[in-house]
């Protein structure tokens, strides 16, 4: 089993974090950021991951399960 979290968990945490900032204040900031940080490059990883699977079977015949 991975210890990563999936993109589902952190944005969970996200929102979590996002409500915490705002019924507590600003001291809770660091936590926030980092989370959505985590969350936006997790997000852009994706999607360049999948541009890449699809360049590979467009351009070579290449099938994902080939791996």
């Amino acid at each position: 089993m991975s210890d990563q979290l999936s993109l589902a968990q952190i944005k969970r945490a996200y929102h979590q974090a996002a409500k915490i900032v705002a019924r507590y204040g600003d001291k809770y900031l660091p936590i926030f950021e980092r989370l959505e940080k985590e969350y936006h490059d997790r997000k852009d990883k994706v999607k360049i991951l999948n541009r890449a699977i699809k360049i590979a079977e467009k351009h070579t015949g290449f099938e994902p399960t080939d791996l």
